[in-house]
């Protein structure tokens, strides 16, 4: 090989290893893994009493849309979760006690986790939802459904409803 080969042949790897290195440095990663989360939760329950404040946030069209009837707020939890730990919250409200257990995971998708949630409730019609499932962060998700009694006058028809729904977005809620 001659020395103009020689030479000619170094510039080229030096340039190509500069050109990969820039490339990679071209374009920082904003989607490394989640460290903290927040979640939300809200029991809702279907009822027709005029005396209840229906429920109107975010999520409302989406429940309409799956076929849900006029829904009133049963119950929510919140909570800071560093992702790969546990947390469990509980209440107590006029339909009864509600106890959450969750544990969140990153995956291999942006802005996505896998929810691992076990939710309770104890009153006159109670209703267990275990699961787990990926969702998207900052997006409301119905964690589950099931048949209720919750909430409505024994002279009523059957067939109402108890409904979960949960958001999970990134970091603690500040409040300050």
């Amino acid at each position: 090989m001659s020395r103009f080969n020689y030479c000619a042949l170094v510039l080229f790897l030096l340039g190509t290893t500069s050109t990969s290195a820039q490339s990679s440095t071209a374009e920082p990663s904003t989607n490394g893994p989640n460290r903290d989360l927040t979640f939300q939760l809200v029991w809702l329950i279907e009822s027709d009493d005029a005396n209840r404040i229906e429920y109107d946030g975010a999520a409302r069209a989406g429940l309409s849309e799956q076929g849900f009837d006029r829904l009133v707020p049963a119950g929510s939890a919140m909570a800071p979760i560093s992702v790969g730990e546990g947390v469990s919250v509980r209440g107590d409200s006029r339909y009864g006690q509600m106890s959450v257990t969750t544990s969140m995971l990153n995956t291999t998708e942006p802005d996505e986790v896998q929810v691992r949630i076990e939710l309770k409730t104890t009153n006159q019609s109670p209703v267990s939802i275990q699961t787990s499932t990926r969702v998207p962060l900052g997006r409301w998700f119905l964690v589950g459904a099931a048949d209720s009694r919750v909430g409505i006058p024994l002279h009523a028809d059957d067939g109402k409803r108890s409904v979960v729904i949960m958001k999970v977005q990134r970091g603690p809620i500040l409040l300050d």
